[in-house]
């Protein structure tokens, strides 16, 4: 008798991951698609053809998506949850695509600076991670999830309070790929730990200037032989990442400065916030966030299978 109970799947705007599970969210198979830009228009073709064979193989299977298949040009449109809202919420709030295929909504608030802001695929990291380290639904807590698009978030009592979209990540790829200043064409974007290591310090040692104003730094330090043409992206990512971090942390005050900050995501990218956290006085507790996304996406399921 087959194993595989669902298929467990994280569409992003760039990839997309699908998971073959069994019944406690084990993987027992994955396959990689294009994300959901490259997927407009044809998402249930995308996923028909990744998970046919699995579906020959083990008959009919219910899938779990969460990410941009739910967006505006996803695969059907999940709406977004107000905040304050309790993350246990969002296995109650799927949107079903098709008979077999459900998508998690994502969330919206009033962030810290009284803007509208939304977030979709990280809400299910974050309930993985409760899901996997059952303290987080306990008290207060401060996550960090970055990538192109970092997300701040404020969580009480397994309640999703408020977060802040900063991006960071994006922002860097722009300045790397249409600008001047940080590299030419040719140049690698490469990992220089010593050159991010100098950007952090260039963040934290003028906190009340502006970024922009800081910025051109990169193209002057090369023209002066103080940095290499290697290592501008480096300083550059260091200087961002910095920032992000030191202008976030007093926008969630209420959190403290003794408790960790959980940064959840690819584990290159959560070394280098768990670095600036460090040079910012805080420390950083890094979780994997395909695990996290994974054991989410398993909970939800569990949920629905359950209904």
């Amino acid at each position: 008798m087959s194993d595989a109970a669902c298929i467990a799947g994280d569409w992003g705007t760039s990839n997309l991951r699908l998971f073959l599970c069994d019944a406690r969210g084990r993987v027992i198979e994955s396959r990689s698609g294009p994300g959901a830009a490259q997927s407009r228009g044809r998402f249930a073709q995308v996923f028909d053809e990744l998970t046919v064979g699995w579906r020959e193989s083990h008959g009919e299977l219910r899938a779990v998506l969460c990410g941009m298949a739910g967006s505006a040009f996803g695969w059907i449109e999940a709406p977004y949850l107000q905040c304050p809202e309790d993350i246990e919420s969002l296995a109650d709030s799927l949107v079903e695509a098709r008979h077999d295929v459900h998508i998690v909504p994502g969330m919206k608030c009033a962030n810290p600076l009284g803007a509208p802001d939304v977030l979709r695929g990280e809400e299910t990291q974050v309930l993985g991670a409760l899901t996997l380290h059952p303290e987080l639904a306990q008290g207060r807590h401060l996550l960090c999830l970055p990538g192109t698009h970092t997300k701040w978030l404020s969580l009480h009592d397994g309640v999703v309070i408020e977060f802040l979209t900063v991006p960071t990540g994006e922002l860097f790829r722009m300045l790397c790929d249409h600008s001047v200043l940080v590299r030419d064409p040719a140049t690698p974007i490469e990992h220089h730990a010593a050159d991010f290591d100098r950007g952090l310090t260039e963040a934290v040692r003028h906190r009340s200037v502006s970024v922009l104003h800081r910025l051109f730094q990169s193209r002057s330090l090369r023209i002066d032989e103080q940095l290499s043409a290697a290592g501008a992206a480096s300083w550059t990512s260091g200087l961002l990442i910095g920032t992000d971090v030191g202008d976030a942390l007093p926008l969630f005050e209420s959190h403290g400065t003794d408790a960790p900050v959980h940064v959840i995501g690819a584990p290159a990218l959560t070394g280098l916030y768990s670095a600036a956290l460090t040079r910012h006085g805080r420390r950083g507790q890094s979780h994997e966030g395909d695990a996290a996304a994974l054991a989410g996406l398993a909970r939800v399921f569990t949920t629905l299978a359950a209904a």
